[in-house]
């Protein structure tokens, strides 16, 4: 599960780098009235490029959730959680999904169950109608990482393509700039990046 920020970019890059496992990679287009889909997507676009011609081939897909309607923001990691259930379906054989979850991260024991029953419940369904495989194993590649040690497994040409904030600014003529307050630019904030603007 691919978002475009630094966590799922070290992630793939460690799978790709580290395994010879047959790589599928997603990323949820994720619409809220946060208006971070577009800089995510660019991000993504050009990350997936960067990995695709460095790496080795990965077969690549995405899906979009809109909740642009809605007053609230709905919880992403339990919407990434029922997006990989559909996903792994889909992917003959799929006996594992990687996402990148740091260990400091809130409450990430508890959200990462949560996250686990959502998919467990979905993919539950599949299985009774005889569909998916008998154990999907969740992997956390990153989970241990410091956001320091997150920047260190990136080129510094790959970590410029990512994006992290969560409610971009719009810079005239095109393109956007981080907002400098959200949680996501706080946590990136004083990780050494070279360059990355």
């Amino acid at each position: 599960m691919l978002s475009g920020g630094l966590d799922s970019t070290a992630m793939l890059v460690k799978l790709l780098a580290q395994s010879r496992d047959e790589l599928r990679v997603h990323h949820v287009r994720m619409v809220n009235r946060e208006g971070r889909a577009d800089a995510e997507q660019a991000a993504v676009e050009a990350i997936v490029a960067w990995c695709a011609r460095r790496y080795r081939p990965f077969r690549y897909s995405q899906s979009g959730l809109d909740f642009a309607s809605l007053e609230a923001i709905p919880i992403d990691y339990l919407s990434i959680a029922y997006v990989a259930c559909q996903v792994a379906i889909d992917t003959p054989g799929c006996d594992r999904v990687a996402v990148a979850s740091l260990s400091r991260d809130t409450d990430i024991v508890n959200r990462s169950a949560r996250q686990r029953r959502v998919f467990d419940a979905m993919y539950a369904c599949y299985r009774a109608r005889k569909l998916g495989e008998p154990r999907v194993e969740w992997l956390y590649p990153v989970h241990e990482c410091s956001k320091a040690e997150i920047a260190a497994l990136l080129p510094p040409e790959l970590a410029a393509l990512t994006w992290s904030c969560r409610r971009p600014v719009a810079r005239p003529g095109g393109g956007w700039r981080p907002c400098g307050a959200c949680k996501a630019c706080l946590a990136r904030e004083g990780v050494s990046l070279q360059n990355l603007t």
